[in-house]
This record gives structure tokens, sequence and C-alpha cells, in this order.
């Protein structure tokens, strides 16, 4: 199963919207709340670099976020 990065424009707002997602749906990382009538803009299929890189900002945001607790 393919995971990606993809960029929209809102056909509402004409905000970007930015998402993590699959063929199954996604998760709205930034931008206006997805109206149904978004259109894509450019997609990127995660490999495994990519994912390790990911990883490593995801565990210093951990960290950080932790340490605000």
């Amino acid at each position: 199963m393919a995971v990606y990065i993809s960029v929209y424009r809102d056909g509402l707002s004409g905000g970007m919207q930015l998402s993590i997602d699959d063929e199954n749906g996604g998760f709205r990382l930034a931008g206006p709340k997805f109206s149904g009538n978004s259109s894509p803009l450019i997609r990127c299929e995660l490999d495994l670099r990519t994912c390790n890189e990911l990883e490593h900002y995801i565990s210093k945001a951990r960290a950080a976020l932790g340490e605000r607790q």
C-alpha cells in the first residue's frame, strides 16, 4: 500500500491543503478543511528514505512536546 504527502487546492477558498494519505483516505496536516472539491497539485509517494527522515523530525517534535508538559 502506497502512502503519499499531497498538496491540494481547495475549490471553495482557493487555499492550499497539505495531507498524508493513501487510497483509503488521509489526514489533513495544514490548510482549510477539505470541502469535497479540492484539486490535487502535487503528490509524493513516501519511500524508505523519506520515511526515515520524517521519523527523525517526528521524534524531535515528540521530545519538544514532552518537555513542555
